[in-house]
């Protein structure tokens, strides 16, 4: 390299450095960063110590029993349960009446029911609790009860109070070998308050049509509505299951103790209504 090459490289050097270096001295710019994204204010939740218990609510009590179960999970203490207050709404006549065999009354097993009533026309409602004071779907019955009345909760899969999706197949649930297997066991200790007053574990209401008319069908079934506090079996559990097969799900009871048993329509129309007395 000539000499005025090597100067001309120097002076390159030189001034690339120089360049660095002013920047190296000049202060640096703050770093801004993004605000915070705003999202909107979504509802407050529910703070009371003790709301109460809707349909998902005790639906998702009684899987997570069932899961425990199944696995031979036993979880100690109490589970806080008892004397929660609960809603229950359960839906029935979806798929048309259901009437008893011929001059017999609705049998006891816990269904809720609707049939046409041949003679006047008119729609009689019913449920007819099932005894389960000697035996019950979760073994031995408990010490301490005057009466353990059973209803079974018809589609315990589903959260949504309403019938089942229009148009799927149907089948005739008396047909079925496999039994229900989510219930509700009204416990009634001796000397406790009964429905009704009488004690009788019968509930019926008939549906009259307009002027004389015949009512129609509902489409959308009806509603049996079922409110009052959760209530701990003798060996202090609120939800009892019974495994009896490793393929199927055990079937489970939860306890209660009731205060009021109503029918509604599907729209939630107070048709009939009894209170423990």
């Amino acid at each position: 390299m000539t000499s005025t090459g090597a100067r001309a490289a120097i002076g390159l050097t030189t001034a690339v450095l120089a360049v660095g270096l002013a920047q190296c001295d000049r202060p640096q710019a703050p770093v801004i960063e993004a605000p915070p994204a705003v999202r909107p204010a979504g509802p407050e939740p529910d703070v009371s110590p003790n709301p109460v218990l809707e349909r998902p609510d005790i639906l998702a009590l009684i899987a997570a029993a069932a899961s425990d179960a199944a696995g031979g999970i036993v979880r100690p203490g109490p589970s806080g349960l008892d004397g929660r207050q609960f809603r229950l709404r359960i839906a029935f006549g979806c798929a048309g009446e259901d009437p008893p065999p011929p001059g017999l009354e609705p049998p006891r097993d816990g269904v809720a029911r609707w049939v046409r009533q041949a003679s006047d026309e008119t729609l009689r409602l019913s449920l007819s609790s099932a005894d389960w004071r000697e035996t019950n779907p979760v073994g031995a019955a408990s010490d301490g009860f005057e009466a353990i009345d059973g209803v079974w909760i018809s589609q315990p899969w589903m959260d949504s109070e309403a019938c089942p999706a229009s148009g799927l197949p149907v089948t005739d649930e008396r047909a079925q070998t496999v039994p229900p297997r989510v219930g509700l066991a009204m416990l009634r200790a001796e000397g406790g308050s009964r429905l009704g007053g009488t004690g009788s574990r019968d509930f019926s209401y008939t549906v009259r049509g307009q002027g004389g008319e015949r009512p129609p069908a509902p489409g959308r079934g009806y509603r049996l509505v079922i409110e009052g506090r959760l209530k701990a079996w003798s060996d202090g559990r609120v939800i009892r299951c019974r495994p009896v097969r490793s393929d199927a799900p055990p079937p489970c009871v939860i306890g209660t103790e009731v205060d009021s048993i109503a029918f509604d329509d599907a729209a939630g129309l107070r048709l009939s209504e009894w209170r423990a007395g």
